[in-house]
């Protein structure tokens, strides 16, 4: 039989020596019992009263490709602790023609290993309730008590013998001083490249990130709020902000929240690095002005030549935004609504497919000449020519097919192959996307467009695939304002 192994540990007090163990245990049992592995999956610091685990579902979803006969487990609660999960999967596993099987649980194929297989889920099952119920239990009696209920302690704050917060001398003016330095106009950015440049840490030895400067500027536990789930405690441990200063941060954080981020228009460029000249070359890059009559503002591409060397001499230095993006769209839409062009993306991809894929085809061809060659031997047999030698030659020939196989089975795990229906049901996915959002439209441009080079008389897209050009014309256009030789000039 051909196997793949699934190992699992949860977050609670279990580490990378877990997995190993159960590997350990779960390969010596396939060797007593003559049993081929694959593949291992693996989840680490992950529940099995939840069945969102990565590797989880992908060893579900490789089930469906008939690689492999069973999945061997370290113990029944690592495939799952939840009866509806085991039972779903289970049969979701055995339409596919694979089994679950326990590398350590002694159970039975008939009727009385169904009930203890069913008695060890539901064991596992009320054993992780109880479990979480009374965690829950005690980290509430310790919420009550404005206790520490484990975890990384907040930084600003150590924990006494007592499991109670007291203010960490060292690192709580630092906390202040946060507070202060963005209450005072600082940025996050800045806060925190101070914060490495005076090698402040966190507590696990780690760099300053935005993200850790963010969770501090938020944490209410700094005015002394001690909270757990329900439970909220105002003055339960010791204060390091004041309540007024806290306030003014927060207030600062939710307009800046509001407020367009820096680099946003940037962002809202869709043709950015794909956008060049035609007659020098360069790069065009989004900009944004202001007209100075009537005060109305413009966003359009404009030659980096034109404006930094200006050694450009095109007619088009610059073109509106607009304009340019939605001819861009509609060529690409006019090529994903065409079926005739779906199916020859189709094909390409099934072409590349089998040129990159030249292994598997190796291997095949070595399957297929060992079969033909154990026929043969067989056919010899049965008119009588029986010997030494030519038993000797099948034992070899089972083994290179069993070898043969096994390489097979690996090659398609590890470089699955997309099916046809797969890339037609893919691209029609881009039929249904909504061209009024800017998600939506940046996908679409970053899958299918490679480069937009303007030229005096016309326009020329490159997509990304063999032959794909178009060009139109500055008349195919709508709008007129792609005509413009310049960007409108800023007011002061």
């Amino acid at each position: 039989m051909k196997a793949v192994i699934y190992a699992r540990y949860s977050s609670d007090n279990q580490r990378e020596e877990s997995i190993e163990g159960q590997i350990r245990e779960c390969t010596a049992y396939c060797e007593k019992n003559d049993i081929i592995i694959l593949q291992t999956y693996i989840d680490r610091a992950l529940s099995a009263k939840t069945d969102n685990r990565p590797d989880f579902q992908r060893m579900i979803k490789d089930s469906a490709k008939g690689l492999f006969d069973v999945i061997i487990v370290w113990k029944l609660d690592r495939f799952a602790r939840n009866r509806y999960d085991s039972a779903h999967y289970k049969a979701q596993l055995r339409k596919n023609g694979v089994k679950v099987l326990s590398a350590t649980e002694n159970i039975s194929e008939g009727p009385e290993g169904i009930i203890l297989e069913s008695l060890l889920e539901g064991m596992a099952e009320y054993y992780s309730a109880e479990l979480s119920e009374k965690v829950i239990r005690g980290h509430t009696e310790n919420a009550l008590k404005c206790m520490y209920n484990g975890g990384t302690p907040t930084f600003g704050y150590m924990i006494n013998e007592q499991k109670h917060y007291q203010i960490d001398p060292h690192a709580a003016p630092i906390v202040l001083e946060i507070f202060k330095r963005y209450d005072q106009g600082a940025t996050v950015k800045e806060i925190r490249d101070w914060m490495n440049e005076i090698h402040v840490g966190t507590r696990n030895g780690k760099p300053i990130t935005l993200n850790f400067v963010m969770y501090i500027l938020h944490n209410r536990r700094y005015i002394g709020e001690y909270s757990y789930r329900n439970i909220i405690t105002p003055n339960g441990i010791p204060a390091i902000v004041p309540e007024e200063l806290f306030d003014r941060v927060q207030r600062r954080l939710e307009r800046n929240k509001r407020a367009p981020a820096r680099h946003k228009a940037e962002d809202d460029y869709l043709l950015t690095t794909k956008l060049f000249c035609g007659t020098c070359g360069a790069m065009m890059v989004g900009e944004c002005g202001t007209s100075s009559a009537q005060g109305r503002k413009y966003h359009y591409y404009r030659c980096v030549n034109s404006k930094k060397r200006k050694t450009c001499t095109a007619k088009h230095k610059s073109v509106r935004k607009q304009p340019i993006e939605d001819a861009v769209i509609n060529a690409v839409i006019a090529r994903i609504m065409d079926d005739n062009f779906v199916e020859y993306i189709a094909d390409a991809v099934m072409n590349i497919q089998s040129k990159e894929n030249s292994t598997s085809s190796i291997l095949e061809k070595q399957q297929a000449e060992i079969e033909r060659g154990i026929n043969n031997l067989l056919n010899a047999v049965q008119m009588g020519m029986v010997s030494t030698s030519i038993k000797q030659r099948l034992d070899e020939l089972e083994e290179a097919k069993r070898d043969v196989e096994f390489r097979i089975a690996q090659e398609k795990i590890d470089k699955p192959l997309l099916s046809r229906e797969d890339v037609i049901f893919w691209m029609h996915r881009f039929r249904k996307l909504d061209m009024s959002t800017l998600k939506d439209r940046k996908q679409l441009v970053d899958s299918f467009v490679n480069s937009v080079t303007i030229y005096d008389d016309y326009i020329l897209i490159t997509f990304n695939y063999k032959e794909g050009e178009t060009t139109l014309s500055f008349s195919d256009i709508e709008s007129s304002d792609l005509n413009s030789n310049g960007g409108p000039k800023k007011t002061r």
